[in-house]
């Protein structure tokens, strides 16, 4: 297959500001760019994962990613799930993948746009206009945006109450999760196969299953599913491949935490970070993956 770009623009948004998105997507249209949208695409993703979809197409497939940031963007988890599937391709193109375009007064965390990172602000561009700016980044005619500081240090100025977004859904962010581990998983067995273990990973809709082998013996066995305790948690089971084997060796249930303005996880760990892991450890997605593939690898050194 070609590494061409299949699309000039991606474009990630909340819901709230579809209209304007798509109003901004039809000018582009007319100026002959082909832009990367969900809806275009619903009936080549029927049946399909569409997380792993719009992960591709906010990666390699695309030019330039295009984040129309609000308030409710980062709020979210599928428009920050796309939003870190791009960090990762900006990262691996050496930068300037991302494009902002920032709607209304928004405090971005620095971990997801740095102040160095310029901008382009929603309202002072029609969606005419808007597309103008899109081309001629895209033919090479660009000028200077303004800086993201300014929104930043503005929206700064006065406090805001912590509280749990009416939009958040554990439910979402347990399927982001999911998929999350899966995709994690996927790119770093691989490296085992250098120290001599073989593995794979399957990742479905419903479940994730990992296993690592040595000489056709499985030394690690490791399977992820929504259930357990209740259907607003992840179950993770080790050894399900063994005879007599699997019960529960932890459970993640999704939180908002209002002190990081993020969504983590609140951990129920019996055996599956160690026996002294603790109960009740609060992690982010990014921690609970580290802290399985660390106990993954104490656990195969051992073996």
């Amino acid at each position: 297959m070609s590494n061409e770009p299949i699309y000039d623009l991606a474009f990630s948004f909340a819901g709230e500001h579809r209209d304007y998105v798509e109003a901004t997507k039809l000018e582009c249209e007319q100026l002959g760019l082909k832009i990367f949208y969900d809806k275009d695409l619903s009936n080549e993703w029927w049946g399909n994962n569409y997380i792993r979809e719009q992960r591709t197409g906010y990666g390699r497939q695309t030019r330039y990613f295009v984040p129309f940031i609000s308030v409710e963007y980062f709020e979210k988890p599928i428009p920050r799930d796309e939003f870190e599937a791009a960090m990762w391709t900006d990262v691996e193109r050496g930068g300037g993948y991302i494009l902002p375009v920032v709607i209304g007064d928004v405090q971005i965390p620095e971990d997801r746009l740095p102040r160095h990172r310029h901008y382009l602000k929603a309202e002072d561009h029609s969606p005419a206009q808007l597309a103008q700016e899109m081309r001629r980044k895209v033919s090479g005619e660009t000028h200077p945006p303004k800086n993201v500081a300014d929104v930043v240090a503005g929206a700064m100025t006065l406090r805001m109450p912590k509280v749990v977004p009416q939009n958040f859904s554990k439910y979402q962010e347990l399927e982001v999760v999911l998929q999350y581990l899966g995709q994690q998983f996927q790119q770093a067995i691989p490296q085992l196969h250098a120290s001599g273990f073989i593995g794979t990973v399957r990742v479905s809709s419903e479940r994730v299953v990992v296993r690592v082998e040595r000489s056709g013996s499985a030394v690690y066995a490791l399977d992820i599913y929504p259930g357990g305790i209740s259907d607003g948690t992840l179950a993770f089971a080790l050894d399900q491949h063994r005879a007599g084997g699997g019960g529960m060796h932890a459970f993640a249930e999704p939180f908002y935490d209002v002190e990081a303005g993020a969504p983590k996880l609140n951990i129920t760990n019996f055996s599956l970070l160690g026996m002294n892991a603790g109960v009740g450890q609060k992690m982010s997605k990014e921690e609970l993956f580290t802290a399985i593939w660390d106990r993954l690898i104490e656990q195969i050194e051992r073996r």
